[in-house]
This record gives structure tokens, sequence and C-alpha cells, in this order.
């Protein structure tokens, strides 16, 4: 397994695929969080945002990253198309992990916020639960369930808009409020935080058996 995980990382990092999902995000934080003096929380809900989209993004780009040929190859080397969607996603949530710690502290460097270890904390796991959301997204979105491009794309920015507008349908519209509320403490938020990173796993997981399940039928 940390074979195939070496493998697929150093493939991603060839390809330089990650570069635009990642120059976007920066670019967003910078447009969006630089010289804010407002609630550090208020903050990270941009922050949280921007992640949503980067790894959208990004997990499509990784997951594209092999031509069918190249992926045909590494199913027969691996025996599994389980364990190579198992460690795509493990790359993209080592990706994620710098990420994180950009969305956490940039607001710190350019604004002036009263830190609090419980609102890092709450930073953190926002920020995770955005992360698997949209790799959840990101997943239903690859060339192993859409093979067209153009409908891939047009259907990942439909269902952001989704998560982001509609009630209920993801945590992600949860996580937003709870983040602009300034007035809720720490502790307070620990609960419904907590729960809206449970569902944001149990969304990934759903997204990885559905892919899984559609890939192996194509091919």
């Amino acid at each position: 397994m940390s074979a195939l995980y070496r493998f697929l990382m150093t493939s991603v990092l060839l390809s330089q695929r990650y570069l635009p999902p990642t120059l976007i995000f920066l670019a967003a934080l910078a447009v969006g969080t630089t010289s804010d003096n407002g609630p550090l929380q208020s903050s990270y809900a941009f922050c949280v945002l921007a992640m949503l989209v980067c790894t959208t993004w990004l997990t499509v780009s990784i997951v594209n990253h092999e031509d069918p040929t190249q992926r045909r190859i590494t199913l027969v080397m691996i025996g599994s198309s389980a364990k190579v969607l198992a460690m795509t996603v493990a790359v993209i949530l080592t990706w994620c992990v710098p990420l994180i710690a950009i969305g956490l502290g940039y607001p710190l460097i350019t604004g002036k916020h009263v830190v609090t270890a419980g609102i890092l904390t709450i930073g953190v796991v926002a920020h995770l639960t955005a992360a698997l959301v949209g790799i959840a997204i990101g997943l239903l979105c690859s060339r192993l369930v859409i093979p067209r491009i153009g409908i891939a794309m047009l259907t990942a920015a439909a269902a952001i808009l989704a998560v982001l507008l509609i009630r209920w349908i993801s945590p992600i519209r949860a996580l937003m409020s709870l983040l602009s509320d300034s007035n809720r403490s720490p502790i307070q938020a620990a609960a419904p935080l907590t729960l809206l990173a449970i569902l944001s796993a149990a969304l990934l997981a759903a997204a990885l058996l559905t892919t899984r399940a559609i890939a192996d039928r194509k091919e």
C-alpha cells in the first residue's frame, strides 16, 4: 500500500495538475481575508468556501491525471480498484494538509484577530469538513463517473452551488452558518461542528463506494 501511495504521489507531483486549484485557493484567500479585522470565525467561513471549491477541482484533477491506458496498467499491477481509489483519496488528503495550514494561518498574518485555541480548533475541523465534502463531489464528477469533461465541470459547479444554497443537502450550509455566528463560543460550537464533520466523512465514504461501483462497471 505504501508503494502504491508513493507511486501515485510521485505521478501527481510530476503531472503538476495540483497547481491551478492551489493557486486559485491562495488567490481567494488573498482577496477575501487580507486586512480583515472582524471575528476570526467569520474569516474562516470564507476560507472554508475556498477550500470546498479547491478540493473539488483538486480531486477531479488528481483522479483524472492518469489517462485510461495508464489507469488500466495500474489496476492490473495492484489488482484492486478499491485500493487504487483509496490511495488516490489519501494522496488528495495529504495535499489538503498544507492547504488547511495556509487557510488557518493566512488570516492571522494579514489581519488583526483575537486568537484562541478553541477558535483554531474550530478552524481545523471546519476546513477538514469542507475538504471531505469537496473530495466527495470531485470523485463523483471525475472521469471515473462522468467521462465528458464539460459535463463534469457543469455538474461540479451545480453540486457546489447546491451544497451552499440548499439546506440539509450537505454539512456545508450549516457549517457556514455556524462559523458566521460570532456570538457562539467555541465550546457551544464543538458538538454541532463534530456532527457536521462526521456527516462529511459519511458523504465521502458514500461517494467512494458509488465511484468504485460505477468505475468497475465501466472498466
